[in-house]
């Protein structure tokens, strides 16, 4: 017999199961205890409770519903598969054998118009999978639709939809043909309800325990009462109220009704009476959150079985418990009706007291900052409760996707003192597994670019370097070469004419290659080899790192040809299997994420030999097959493993914790809406039962509600990162707290009660006064960053036990004051120093602060690998260009072959114009070779010279000297930086006894210094090694292109105002740190200019072109 065990606490039906278990074991203790539930979340917390309270939980097998159904099934029936040739999978591959024949079909036509816009046989496969999901869905909630179309009755399909029973039909009738077994989930309960009477007592099970699975579709439930009739069968729902509520209504019903134009509803709409008379809301979250449970309860009723009432009341003593109990007792203390119309007795609301803390809002600008806030109240609730423990937590959110990376960055980098062990659940395979990812982007490798950036991300996996016989240091390597052989995407020129684009192998893979392999053989050249342009970096034995290259773009090459091709599974399956040798060499901890992909594989290639399908498949579908199936598997699932939980709202659904977290409750992220399919007739036709994701989310968070004991703790994005602009919380949350409002009130709340005696507007503003009080109670407003001065001085309430942010904070909290924080440090004794250190210092004094003293980069030295050919030259790459020109003009080189070079070197845009940009380099290059060749006459020499100052010894080179004096140019214009750093060099000869002029050439102008008598040599030197040891101990204010424009304006004012208008600081990110503003530099830029720059323009000569000549 069956019998329904209600009640509100799930472990209180615990505690049944184990009383029945324990006092009436099973006879035979060979046969296991059978227990059904609704996740295996559910079923390892049974696991536990079993165990701790009967010592062990051994010989108990906790099926879901489905597969011990199908399982009992084939024990009664005839000739029943282990896999079903209707279920989701084997019928979408019936689907696509036999829809293309029905295409033609008068009835088929609005199919047929779907796939006419894109009648690729992906296309086909998407809707041969959305209408086996949707036959799916038949054969669990209308059974005698399929009956009916079996008996060839189309109903309830009207016209435009006639296709799906004729289709159904079709489906059957190739079953058949093909010799499969008929049975399905519609037609194997009529025969089963027919076979148990008379089935053999070893296939019935001896007990069977239904523990608390929130809904059963109504077939599930006949075939169940139905085995009652041989076995007991105890079904323990977890029921919210005590009361009959399955004719309870929502609001929204009733509002729903007011706007329809039809008797007698419109009638009861408009009038309250009639109303309540005809309908019952009861509590109000229950109605509106409860429609799931409410459906299920309502047709467990219909079956008259026999019941017991288990519930149980706690006392009021918080929020959380009185929310609770008014759901057991279907009561409604809302003193306001939905439309603000009436106010009830004020007896029924209750006082919460001021330091409830049972439940809370918490509203963040991220989802980053509601895992710090999180772990920070987590930390309190243990230290204040000192019986709480990591198991008793569990902390759930819509999407664990979205969280992960968070929880793994905010809890697993915790200091030791605040560190708390957790698990993260419910996240997919390829989630889980670098490899799965990994295989997973190789997959999507058919339809991309093959950038540079995206094929060496898949590289560096360890799995994948082991394989090609690389480590860290030789991908570091592989990597400097694409940079700068010019790879950038696409395999080769034939790859991108695919994608429906000019064919050119430029920047391509291949190009790339052919550059390495021919800079490999021909050394270092700077001509073209068969339109080739030599990469001259790889020599020796870094040939055994490019040939592990060449072997990894191979085998991508070789999948893509293959993933043109339509071939039989078999030879799929042999293709992926070699593929996966040839990718990965995997350690131990790889194995079991192998195991996963090649299970994916054995299954389709399972499911087409069961249906027989045996024609050619085109590898999109097969791809996407794959995608799809690694993206929906899960890994192993680390269900209360004894440390804080997160996961899903599914799979710990109305299991009791002491603490419930629930994260991401925004306002269109939860209850999640999926649309039906246009074609779907449940949507037309629905009945109690059927399957809704939003009812499913609103009844999951309900359940979320219940199952705390202690605490409920939410949170959401509440504010925008970007804008601080206000967000909504999710319609649940606003549903809750409103009843909360309405329902309850602080018990220090400013107001007098309310009564009759009151006025009604007198009782509207006490009731919403109190409302906003409570609500401020309950919900905590957090700043954008963690290191908010207000979590560590203890004011709103706010609090932090993440002591790293302390500094930062106080730091923060300070006034601000211009350069408060810019305190000299230590100057340290220097004895000795380079030349060109000095000239690097004062080319950028600022930076070369924080990079030599400070030892601080804000820049990443490691360039970017671009996925997209250059179209226009950048400013350095320009310079980069010209400078190599210059040098080849100098050297007497041919240069117009390194010009062509260049063109094919991948580092210069295509076409015009890349054209234009080499022959305005080339130009510009030429031209300022003609300028420097007449001053480098003589012998070329660089002079070595230990300098004695007044406290250092200053060494280097004088260099390159010529006859005429020290020669020194730039493939740039000339700007500050060229002036100072050819000063110090021209004072350094000076000042070791040289009476030459330093000349200077650059593309915009000509200058030189005049010689400077050896003891003002000296003296300038010394005074500008003061101002670099002042610029040791703080930033200097200086800077040397800022410098050279004040000092040389004609007009002051207007130069200082043009410059204050342009200064932006914000393209340096040094003097971003320390000079905001104009005026931070300003007062230093004029005083300084005149200890550094006044010297210099005494012996600057700006040369004309005519005395060049």
């Amino acid at each position: 017999m069956l019998k329904v065990y209600h009640s509100n606490a799930l472990d209180v039906l615990r505690d049944v199961l184990v009383e029945m278990i324990a006092r009436e074991p099973l006879s035979d203790p060979f046969c296991a205890e059978q227990i059904l539930v609704q996740s295996p979340g559910m079923a390892q917390w049974l696991k536990l409770e079993l165990a701790d309270r009967l010592g062990i939980a051994a010989n108990i097998e906790f099926p879901l519903p489905a597969s011990f159904l199908w399982r009992t099934f084939s024990q009664l029936l005839v000739d029943v598969p282990k896999q079903s040739a209707y279920s989701k999978e084997s019928m979408t591959w019936t689907l696509m054998r036999i829809l293309p024949e029905h295409l033609s079909a008068s009835d088929f036509q609005a199919l047929k118009h779907y796939l006419a816009g894109d009648e690729t046989p992906l296309r086909q496969y998407q809707l041969c999978e959305k209408i086996a999901d949707l036959f799916d869905q038949y054969l669990v909630y209308r059974p005698d639709w399929i009956a009916q179309w079996e008996r060839n009755d189309n109903a309830p399909a009207d016209l435009e939809q006639l296709w799906q029973p004729v289709l159904w039909r079709a489906l059957v009738a190739d079953t058949s043909n093909r010799q499969l077994p008929h049975w399905h989930r519609a037609n194997m309960y009529d025969a089963f309800i027919q076979a148990i009477a008379s089935a053999p007592a070893k296939d019935i099970p001896k007990r069977l325990f239904v523990f608390g699975i929130s809904a059963l579709p109504e077939n599930y439930l006949q075939a169940l009462v139905t085995l009652g009739k041989r076995c007991d069968i105890h079904l323990m729902v977890a029921n919210p109220c005590r009361a009959f509520w399955s004719d309870i209504v929502d609001r929204r019903y009733l509002a729903s009704l007011a706007r329809q134009q039809r008797a007698p509803d419109q009638a009861a709409a408009n009038d309250t009476t009639a109303q309540t008379s005809l309908y019952q809301q009861g509590n109000p979250l229950l109605a509106s959150m409860g429609k799931l449970g409410r459906d299920y309860l309502f047709m467990l009723g219909q079956m008259e079985l026999p019941e017991v009432q288990l519930f149980s009341d706690d006392n009021h003593s918080s929020l959380l418990t009185s929310l609770q109990s008014d759901i057991l007792s279907l009561r409604n203390r809302r003193a306001v009706d939905p439309q603000l119309s009436s106010i009830s007795d004020d007896e029924a609301r209750l006082a919460i007291a001021i330091d409830d803390t049972s439940v809370s809002l918490h509203s963040c600008h991220s989802a980053m900052r509601e895992v710090q806030v999180l772990q920070d109240q987590l930390l309190a609730m243990l230290e204040r409760d000192q019986d709480l423990e990591p198991r008793d937590i569990i902390v759930m959110m819509p999407d664990v996707s979205l969280y992960s990376p968070f929880v793994e960055a905010v809890f697993g980098q915790a200091s030791a003192g605040t560190y708390l062990p957790f698990s993260i659940s419910d996240r997919n395979a390829q989630q889980e597994s670098p490899i799965i990812a990994n295989f997973v982007s190789v997959l999507n490798l058919a339809s991309s670019r093959y950038g540079a950036s995206q094929l060496l991300e898949l590289l560096s996996l360890p799995a994948l370097l082991r394989r090609f016989e690389l480590n860290e240091d030789k991908f570091a390597q592989l990597r400097h070469w694409i940079l700068e052989s010019g790879i950038k995407w696409g395999l080769d020129g034939q790859n991108r004419t695919e994608l429906s684009l000019p064919d050119f192998s430029q920047n391509s893979w291949q190009f790339g290659l052919d550059r390495m392999f021919a800079g490999f053989a021909l050394g270092d050249v700077d001509q073209t080899w068969q339109e080739i342009a030599p990469y001259s970096e790889i020599e020796g034995l870094d040939a055994a790192i490019l040939g592990q290259l060449y072997k990894f773009v191979d085998l991508l090459q070789q999948c893509k040809q293959q993933f043109a091709l339509s071939c039989p599974i078999e030879q799929w399956i042999s293709f992926f299997n070699q593929l996966l040798n040839d990718l990965y060499a995997p350690d131990d901890s790889d194995l079991a994420a192998l195991e996963i992909i090649y299970s994916a594989l054995e299954k389709l290639q399972t499911t087409l030999q069961e249906v027989h399908y045996q024609q050619p498949i085109e590898a999109e579908i097969v791809l996407d097959y794959l995608q799809q199936s690694l993206t929906q598997q899960r890994s192993g699932q680390r269900f209360l493993s004894g440390q804080i939980n997160f996961c899903t709202l599914m799979p710990m659904r109305a299991i009791p914790f002491k603490v419930v977290c629930l994260l991401g409750m925004n306002d269109g992220d939860y209850p999640r809406s999926v649309p039906p399919m246009g074609f779907d007739l449940m949507a037309e036709h629905s009945r109690k039962g059927d399957r809704s994701r939003r009812d499913d989310d609103r009844y999951l968070f309900l359940e979320a509600l219940l199952s705390a004991r202690s605490h409920l703790y939410i949170s959401y994005v509440g504010r925008s990162i970007a804008d601080n602009s206000h967000r909504a919380p999710s319609v649940l949350i606003s549903e809750l707290f409103e009843y909360a409002q309405q329902a309850y009130f602080l018990a220090e709340s400013v107001g007098t009660n309310i009564n009759s005696a009151i006025e009604s507007s007198q009782q509207l503003l006490t009731l919403e006064r109190q409302g906003r009080q409570l609500m401020q109670r309950l919900t905590t407003e957090h700043p954008l960053s963690p290191y908010h001065i207000s979590y560590f001085n203890q004011s709103a309430g706010l609090f932090s036990y993440a002591r790293q942010w302390l500094p930062i904070a106080e730091l923060n909290a300070q006034p601000l004051q211009q350069n408060s924080f810019l305190q000299p440090l230590m100057q340290s004794p220097l004895e000795q120093l380079q030349l060109s250190a000095l000239v690097d210092f004062y080319r950028q004094p600022i930076r070369y602060f924080f990079v030599h003293k400070l030892q601080v980069n804000f820049v990443d030295d490691e360039t970017v690998i671009e996925d997209e050919e250059p179209f226009a030259l950048s400013g350095l790459d320009n310079y980069i260009s010209r400078d190599n020109l210059l040098k080849h003009a100098l050297a007497g080189r041919d240069i117009e072959s390194y010009s062509q070079y260049l063109s094919r070197s991948g580092l210069m845009p295509l076409g015009v114009a890349g054209d234009k940009s080499l022959a305005k380099n080339l130009h510009d290059g030429v031209e300022l070779a003609e300028k420097i060749k007449p001053l480098l006459t003589g012998t070329l020499r660089r002079l070595a010279f230990d300098l004695p100052l007044q406290n250092l010894q200053l060494q280097g080179w004088i260099e390159p000297l010529y006859d005429i004096g020290v020669v020194k140019y730039s493939a740039a214009n000339s700007s500050g930086r060229s002036y100072i750093s050819t000063w110090i060099a021209h004072l350094a000869s000076c000042a070791n006894g040289c009476s030459h002029p330093t000349y200077f050439r650059a593309i915009n102008e000509q200058f030189h210094f005049r010689p400077v008598p050896q003891e003002p040599a000296l003296d300038y030197l010394n005074q500008l090694i003061a101002i670099y040891q002042q610029g040791l101990v703080q930033p200097l204010s200086w800077l040397p292109d800022l410098g050279w424009s004040l000092f040389n304006a004609e007009d002051l004012d207007k130069t200082r105002a043009s410059l204050e208008k342009n200064y932006n600081q914000f393209n340096d990110p040094y003097i971003a740190r320390v000079f905001a503003k104009w005026s931070d530099i300003a007062t230093g830029l004029s005083l300084l200019n005149d200890d550094i720059l006044a010297p210099l323009s005494e012996y600057l000569v700006i040369d004309t072109q005519e005395a060049n000549d």
